[in-house]
């Protein structure tokens, strides 16, 4: 755990540029098995990672379409309760 908590440490602060900047978006959560992004399924379900209350597809499509900007970072893991921790298999079927 020591190791996770050094590197999104690190991650955070090479972070730093970006979050001074509103047209930079930012949905870091602390899912480890980062399985929101890979299918639009899990972008867009509602039971996709929640920060400040908003699915990824929501935060995401309310940036791009400059609808409200969008920086959240969760708490350090393990502490979201909607990560699914799904480990991604790449033998899976894709649509």
């Amino acid at each position: 755990m020591e190791f996770v908590s050094e590197y999104r440490l690190q991650f955070l602060r090479a972070l730093t540029h970006a979050s001074t900047s509103t047209s930079h978006g930012l949905f870091i959560d602390s899912c480890y098995a980062h399985c929101q992004i890979v299918t639009q399924d899990t972008w867009l379900a509602a039971s996709s990672p929640v920060l400040g209350k908003k699915t990824i597809g929501k935060a995401v499509g309310d940036w791009y379409h400059d609808r409200t900007p969008f920086q959240k970072t969760d708490c350090a893991y393990p502490c979201n309760p909607t990560c699914k921790n799904r480990v991604y298999n790449s033998n899976e079927q894709q649509d």
